[in-house]
């Protein structure tokens, strides 16, 4: 197994698992960017995360570039209309613990709702108050999710049969597999905006999905309602959003990815508002669901260089 491989976005703790499996790949802690192009020229093949810019004005510098994969669902930062011209195959990962993600959503719900953070402030600071921390029940509270895919899916389910909530659903095609919910409805958007006391963003990032939530979308939501979004930042409008939150749209804004993660002197004013909680994209980030990232990587570059039909190539590429 010559192949030239590159790996990017790599906790120190993982590239053992890589040196094990291909003892010659290039490994990096940073994403693949500008600035390290001229560390591996000689790629022939690419592996990396959301933060690995696969851009076609940075993958034109490589002219043994085969195989193109990343380590995510998501796959809106690979540039697929420069891979498909060059005819160079790209895989993804689609499922590698959606339940993870949707734990994450009610970490945040919850934290959100009961006032954790002041809380374990608070008792940092020698004071066992508990005034001015009142909290809201989830139990028979609407929770509206756009997008009911695999994470969507499983949030409704947690919504719907743990804490007993009323959900409604947006999507294009309707998930079968949640039929048996009997606290889930499917919704037009405009209705989901105006019910829900909770809103959770779960949605690939396209052009038709960019600023779903804008100042129009936002205007439309009940007051004091509670935004999560642990999707792409893409998805709202930042601007709007702080606009909003200034003016005391919402009870809480808590998000795990925000529009401008590689630049966050663009988010600055957005991290440091009261009464919103963000962490830095570590919503998939569990060891079980590392291991399945880099088991189904390690899979599609296998069945590459073997010459067979890569299983989690990106449809339609």
């Amino acid at each position: 197994m010559n192949s030239k491989i590159y790996f990017f976005e790599v906790e120190k703790c993982d590239a053992k698992l890589i040196r094990r499996k291909y003892p010659r790949a290039k490994i990096f802690a940073e994403p693949f960017s500008k600035k390290i192009i001229a560390k591996c020229r000689d790629a022939e093949i690419l592996c990396g995360m959301v933060h690995s810019n696969f851009s076609g004005e940075l993958l034109q510098n490589f002219p043994n570039l085969k195989l193109v994969v990343t380590r995510t669902a998501g796959y809106d930062h690979l540039d697929l209309k420069f891979l498909d011209e060059r005819k160079i195959p790209a895989a993804f990962v689609p499922d590698y613990g959606s339940h993870a993600i949707a734990e994450h959503v009610f970490a945040l719900l919850l934290s959100s709702c009961r006032n954790v953070l002041e809380g374990e402030e608070r008792t940092n600071h020698d004071n066992f108050s508990w005034c001015g921390l009142r909290g809201k029940t989830l139990k028979n509270k609407t929770i509206g999710v756009i997008g009911t895919g695999r994470i969507g899916a499983q949030v409704c389910r947690i919504a719907s049969d743990g804490f007993l909530m009323k959900v409604l659903g947006v999507d294009k095609i309707k998930n079968p597999e949640l039929k048996k919910l009997k606290n889930l409805r499917y919704s037009t958007l405009a209705n989901l905006l105006a019910k829900s006391d909770f809103i959770s963003l779960h949605l690939p990032l396209f052009p038709s999905t960019r600023h779903i939530i804008n100042a129009k979308t936002i205007a439309k939501m009940k007051t004091g309602v509670v935004l999560i979004n642990t999707a792409r930042g893409g998805l709202i409008d930042t601007p709007a959003l702080v606009r909003a939150i200034k003016k005391g749209k919402f009870t809480r804004v808590a998000l795990d990815v925000i529009e401008h993660e590689n630049n966050l002197r663009e988010d600055h004013e957005l991290l440091h508002l009261p009464g919103v909680i963000i962490t830095p994209h570590i919503a998939f980030f569990t060891d079980e669901t590392n291991a399945k990232m880099y088991e189904e990587g390690f899979r599609s570059i296998d069945e590459f260089i073997r010459g067979k039909k890569i299983t989690h190539q990106i449809a339609g590429h």
